[in-house]
């Protein structure tokens, strides 16, 4: 009898266990793929020093190695202006893609400089009126940041020349693109550049309306390269 009562109450505790994990496993990974999507969808990037990168030659693209744009309001006014290009690695003296490896990684260069718009490249429209600035928040990316190498940063000599000695921006990746905004000093405004920077595994395509930027209340975007979209649209950006 105690032999049977044992196996009858081992039967009861597999079957019971068994129950538990049938029951449970399916909502655990639903719980685990919620978190990892929480987890990934806004996280803040360690910034790096712009003024420590060593980069090689620079993309010779549509418009040349440089890409000449302005940050434009709805109304076509601009609040100011964004000068961009893509650089190799360095001892890179000819930056041609289609004869470098697959594994090559790209950095993204974008000096802005609010309530100021120098010369565009063509075809970029020049607006008529620009508008100064006193106070910029951010400066983003308004599509996913494709094939993000995980390193972005900002020139901190730069930005504490705009925001004083103890002037920092935040890196942050919000919804698969790439924010950077003032998180300490004074205000950044009209006439003080900014460089920002960050790396893809992927060459831009050309220049694109792909970069926004605020300031003083206003919301503004700007053409500069971008990598390609691949098949599914690069939809995970930097998450």
């Amino acid at each position: 009898m105690t032999r049977f009562i044992a196996i009858s109450t081992l039967a009861i505790s597999l079957s019971l266990a068994a129950c538990a994990k049938q029951e449970n496993t399916p909502d655990d990974q639903g719980d685990a793929r919620t978190d990892l999507e929480a987890a990934t969808d806004d996280f803040i990037v360690n910034a790096g020093d712009f003024d420590r990168e060593q980069l090689g030659a620079r993309i010779v693209g549509p418009v040349g190695p440089e890409v000449e744009g302005s940050l434009v309001m709805a109304d076509g006014t601009s609040i100011g202006d964004i000068k961009s290009y893509v650089a190799c690695p360095e001892n890179i003296d000819t930056c041609d893609p289609a004869k470098l490896p697959a594994d090559t990684i790209y950095t993204f260069v974008h000096m802005v400089t609010p309530g100021v718009d120098e010369p565009n490249d063509d075809p970029i429209a020049q607006p008529e009126t620009v508008k100064p600035v006193a106070k910029s928040v951010t400066f983003r990316m308004t599509m996913p940041a494709g094939s993000f190498a995980g390193q972005a940063g900002y020139s901190l000599e730069q930005a504490r020349a705009a925001l004083g000695p103890q002037g920092t921006f935040t890196v942050k990746c919000n919804e698969g693109m790439l924010v950077w905004e003032v998180a300490t000093g004074e205000t950044w405004g009209t006439g003080e550049p900014v460089t920002f920077f960050w790396k893809s595994r992927k060459p831009p395509k050309g220049p694109a309306d792909a970069y926004g930027f605020e300031a003083d209340g206003y919301t503004a975007k700007g053409k500069g390269p971008f990598p390609a979209p691949t098949a599914n649209g690069d939809a995970t950006g930097c998450t």
